[in-house]
């Protein structure tokens, strides 16, 4: 009975972050389609400006839909192990690291990548990039304009090891534990870039990692960066 009632309390905790992270998208779309409807002879400039807004807001709930199916689908389903695969570890980072140079642009972040070539994890390539990514992409949402990320894939004493670490904002030690939970933010203020955010990245990792045999470890303090830890047995 207490079981049940605890994954009641963890559905309805759900929904209700579900519906929060929805609403403000909706509540946009819903109030510029009242101003093109009782605005007729709206201007060309201002169109656009509309249009533009309700495309970012249709993009942040398509990213919530992917990842919240993508979520769903690491935490009820059991990995398919006979279908893993060696992943070019070094050649999926690289890759990743382009686009984080695109995500950065104008604010020039010096993002350093030393990876193992040699070194190869058993696993599903779009479940790996998919946390690698969102470590990554982490880094540079809360890392300050030219700030530094080193990303480094190597064997630490005989242990496949990734490190993502910046010197970005930070996160307080009493956030540490909750960090990987699904939507827990620590404070929407302290959003540097990445409005797309879901607030799921984390969680994603966390069970990626969970399927390919590995945890994260979080190292950071407020104002000098975080140090994201993957270890594979």
């Amino acid at each position: 009975m207490e079981k049940k009632q605890q994954n009641y309390r963890l559905l309805e905790d759900f929904v209700a972050n579900v519906s929060h992270e929805l609403r403000t998208p909706l509540t946009v779309f819903h109030g510029y389609l009242e101003i093109l409807l009782d605005q007729p002879k709206i201007s060309p400039k201002k169109l656009k400006e509309i249009l533009q807004q309700m495309i970012e807001q249709s993009n942040r709930m398509s990213f919530l839909v992917r990842d919240l199916l993508l979520l769903s689908r690491l935490e009820s389903a059991s990995p398919d192990v006979s279908q893993y695969k060696p992943v070019a570890v070094a050649e999926l980072l690289r890759a990743i690291c382009e686009d984080a140079k695109a995500l950065s642009g104008e604010q020039k972040h010096d993002i350093h990548l030393e990876a193992d070539e040699n070194l190869f994890l058993q696993g599903k390539e779009e479940e790996l990039h998919s946390a690698f990514s969102n470590l990554i992409f982490n880094a540079v949402t809360y890392t300050p304009d030219k700030g530094k990320i080193w990303v480094r894939w190597f064997l630490d004493k005989s242990t496949p090891t990734l490190v993502v670490k910046d010197t970005g904002i930070g996160i307080a030690k009493k956030h540490l534990p909750r960090i990987t939970q699904r939507f827990y933010r620590v404070d929407k203020s302290r959003l540097h870039r990445g409005e797309h955010g879901t607030g799921l990245g984390l969680a994603i990792a966390k069970h990626v990692l969970l399927r390919h045999r590995g945890k994260l470890i979080i190292e950071s303090q407020l104002n000098k960066g975080s140090t994201f830890r993957c270890v594979f047995s």
